[in-house]
């Protein structure tokens, strides 16, 4: 394997480590702040509500880190 592949390969692999961490970090944070919500839904098999919050907990957080810098 190249040095170029391997760089690639770690990059990515990177990206999707920190990709990963953010939405586990998103449905603890929801788990914790909204634990009736997020069992209701997911008794009912509502991933797409579950997915939405995640997806608007991860943008929420991006929002204020570009805010910041």
């Amino acid at each position: 394997m190249s040095p170029l592949a391997r760089r690639t390969a770690l990059q990515l692999n990177a990206l999707l480590a920190l990709l990963c961490m953010a939405v586990a970090a998103a449905i603890i944070s929801l788990v914790l702040t909204e634990p009736e919500a997020v069992g209701a839904a997911m008794a009912q098999h509502h991933y797409g509500a579950v997915l939405t919050a995640v997806v608007r907990e991860v943008a929420g957080w991006m929002h204020a880190l570009l805010r910041y810098l």
